[in-house]
């Protein structure tokens, strides 16, 4: 038995995000009067806070009354510590304070006092939206298939055979063992013989000299044949020839 090298035969996952529509850099805003706070009490400080441009971030205080941009109009108790933190949206830096905040780093940290108490956070860039992920691709069903193809031959090719492999795991190497069961000489196995194709196919042929540890055979040849991939996927079929 020889082998011989034969030709190989040969969901979109829909990404639904939520939009968020952002302004860009150039755009500004006035922080509005009132944001639908109505709450107040006599004596106290108010915060009006405002991020530019409108979108590039948000500003949170600490004790949590402030979300700006949901929540940036709220009463303070007069002398009450204040720490305000600026959070930059995707695309976007923080760059610095002004107003009341002026001068320092983030977090800002201040106390109220007065009437009313102006703070704007300044970010710099450009909202980038997120790189979808890639469309995954559907794994390959796996079933493998096996099946022989015997024609009669001269020798000393006195029989060939072309295997062919269906429904294994693509791209993946392939081991052939084959028992003779006619006449009753053993196992043969080839490792590596063959690399299946991205569909899971591949083909492989091999021709029977009838020649063994006795010398020349005449007779019937019956060969069980078993293919098996790298992952373990495996088929059988068995060959029928004859050696003249």
């Amino acid at each position: 038995m020889r082998f011989k090298t034969a030709r190989r035969a040969g969901v979109l996952l829909a990404l639904v995000a939520a939009a968020v529509v952002l302004p860009g850099a150039g755009q500004s805003h006035i922080p509005p009067e009132s944001d639908g706070a109505t709450y107040t009490f006599s004596g106290a400080a108010t915060m009006n806070v405002d991020v530019r441009p409108w979108g590039g971030g948000y500003v949170r205080s600490t004790p949590y009354l402030i979300d700006c941009p949901m929540a940036c109009v709220r009463p303070w108790e007069q002398g009450r510590d204040i720490t305000l933190t600026a959070y930059a949206t995707p695309g976007h830096t923080f760059e610095s304070w002004e107003g009341a905040c002026a001068g320092q780093g983030n977090p800002c940290t201040l106390k109220a006092s007065g009437g009313v108490i102006d703070v704007r956070a300044v970010f710099s860039g450009q909202f980038v939206p997120p790189t979808p992920a890639a469309p995954t691709t559907p794994p390959v069903a796996v079933d493998p298939q096996l099946t022989a193809n015997v024609q009669a031959g001269e020798c000393p090719q006195c029989f060939t055979v072309a295997l062919t492999g269906t429904g294994y795991n693509p791209n993946s190497s392939i081991d052939i063992l084959l028992v003779y069961v006619a006449p009753d000489v053993g196992a043969f196995e080839a490792q590596d013989v063959e690399t299946s194709d991205g569909a899971g196919s591949w083909a492989q042929g091999f021709f029977e000299n009838c020649e063994f540890d006795d010398g020349l055979y005449s007779g019937p040849v019956v060969i069980d044949v078993t293919a098996t991939d790298e992952q373990g996927a495996s088929a059988s079929t068995q060959v029928n020839g004859t050696c003249p």
